[in-house]
Parts: structure tokens; sequence; C-alpha cells
């Protein structure tokens, strides 16, 4: 029984071995090139187009053969090196390139793996940096997006690593090349520090003269305002004041046909402002309004009690 095992297993293995000859298996992102006798056409690539992953046959070696690439996005870093501006001024700059494989075909031609293919676009990375010796360092570094070239320096050193690639029929795309990182000088950076805070300091100003011109012209319009309405104020008060001195000559033209009632009008309405809470209170008869309580025969120095309570 154990024999039997082992010619069960033994056989297993070997037909996993015969299948690996004449199968192979492309998974979503990866491009296979098949070769026959070290040969290729557009014909041998699976999967370029993403709809031919899965399991796929072909002939044993040495009549083929599968080189299977991964064609997702890669990024490629480079280390940190001085760079030399238009007005002679240093940066440490460290430069990236986002790429993939667009032609497998082409691809396992020239370059046939990704170090191989990472160790070209390297050296294609050094040679675009003349690209930023055409610009000054303020169009590097600055507080001013309006003066910032960096979008432009990017996009002309993409635009040349595509150029290159596809003269020499790499195989690959160029997606993106930038600056990652922009490492300045002791001397450089104090200048640009120095330079920023003279920006900021500007700006600062520039904020608060705009503040107290908003607050001058806030000013002068309450000013105007009050003074449109102190002016509408005293015409108003005025009109009334007039409206008043007529009615009074009025009513001094009747008081004048009786003095004697008119005053005594007077001090009643006198009285019934007195009067009109529930109050005991001591007065001098002498004075007016109250000389109506004394009598004529009592000596005029002696004070009235009154209660507005009760009956006079």
């Amino acid at each position: 029984m154990s024999n039997i095992w082992k010619w069960m297993i033994g056989l297993l293995v070997l037909a996993v071995l015969l299948l690996s000859t004449v199968a192979y298996r492309v998974r979503y992102y990866e491009a296979a090139v098949v070769t026959t006798f070290g040969r290729a056409d557009e014909g041998s690539v699976k999967n370029a187009d993403g709809t031919g992953a899965g399991l796929h046959w072909k002939w044993p070696i040495p009549i083929q053969d599968v080189k299977t690439y991964d064609v997702r996005l890669r990024v490629l870093e480079e280390r940190g090196e001085e760079q030399q501006t238009r007005d002679k001024k240093t940066a440490i700059l460290q430069l990236y390139v986002s790429w993939r494989i667009s032609d497998p075909l082409a691809f396992s031609r020239s370059l046939q793996t990704p170090e191989q293919a990472e160790r070209v676009l390297r050296d294609r990375l050094r040679d675009v940096r003349a690209v930023i010796g055409r610009y000054d360092f303020e169009q590097l570094v600055s507080v001013d997006p309006d003066k910032l070239k960096l979008e432009e320096i990017e996009g002309l050193m993409r635009q040349q690593m595509r150029e290159a690639s596809e003269a020499n029929r790499y195989g690959v795309r160029v997606e993106a090349v930038g600056i990652r990182r922009n490492v300045l000088q002791k001397d450089v950076a104090t200048q640009v520090e120095n330079r920023m805070k003279e920006t900021r300091t500007t700006l600062a100003q520039q904020a608060r003269s705009e503040g107290a011109s908003a607050a001058t012209n806030i000013r002068s319009r309450a000013d105007s305002a009050k003074q449109r309405i102190l002016a509408f104020a005293n015409r108003r008060a005025d009109a009334i004041r007039a409206e008043g001195e007529a009615a009074a000559v009025e009513q001094y033209k009747v008081f004048q046909q009786n003095e004697e009632f008119a005053i005594f009008l007077r001090k009643l309405d006198e009285y019934k402002k007195a009067f009109s809470k529930n109050t005991t209170f001591f007065f001098d008869a002498r004075k007016g309004p109250f000389d109506l309580f004394v009598s004529p025969n009592l000596p005029s120095s002696r004070p009235v009690l009154g209660d507005s309570s009760g009956s006079n």
C-alpha cells in the first residue's frame, strides 16, 4: 500500500513539472512576452491591454520561453545633488520620475529588466537637470505664487525624458518628473528667510494701512449720518417748539380776558398733579400754588397739613 502512495505522489509531482513547462499564468497587473526560439512579435504579447490575464499554454523550453513584466506605475527617486540656477545660486535638489512599461515587446528587446530601466532613467534624470539652470532661484522658492515656475520646470523635464524614451524605443512611458525635495544651503536659507520676513512685513503693513483706511471711511460715514440725524432732530424740535409757542400765544390771548380765572385754573392743574397719589405732606401755604388752602382769617405763617387721601 505504501508503494502505491509513493508512485501516486511521484506521478503527481511529475505532472506538475510537465504542466509548468507547457503552461504559464499571467496576473492582471502583468504582461507576458512569449518568445519562440528567442524571437517574438506583436502577437506574442499577452495581457498588454489588460484583457488577457489568466492561464495560457505554450511549447516547452527550448521551443518557447515566457518573460513577464509588472506594468504598474513605478517611482524612481534619486539622491539629492547640487544644482546651480541662472542667477548663480545653489540648491540641493532631489528629483523623482514615475514610469511604467507601456510596450512589453519593445521593453524586452531593449532594456529587458526593470533594474536596467532604472539605471537608464537615472542617467536621463541627471541630464534633464540642465533645465533648472535656465531659471532663477526665486522661481524655485518664493512666497509669491506668481513667481514660482515649478510646474513649467517639471513639465519641460518630463517632455525631454519622454522624447528620449520614444526615440530609443525603450518601451517605457514617463508619467511624471518632479522635484521631491529642495534643501537650501545655510547662507541661501538665511537669504530666503529674510526675504520671506520682508514680504510678510510688507503684507502686514499693507493690511494695517487698508484697515486704517476702512476705519476712517466708517468713521466718516458715521459722522455724516450723525450730522444728518442731529440736523433732522433740531429741525423737528424747532417745529414742535414753534407749534407750542403758537398754542401758548392763543392761550395767553384767552387768559388775558380774565387773568384771575386763568391763574385759578392753573393752580387746580397743579393740585391734580400733586394729589394724584395718596400722600401726606407739609407745605408752606405762603407759596403758590397752595395759597388757595389758606383762609383769609388765618395767619399767613401757619403751616398747613395736607392729606391727599382725605377731604380738603
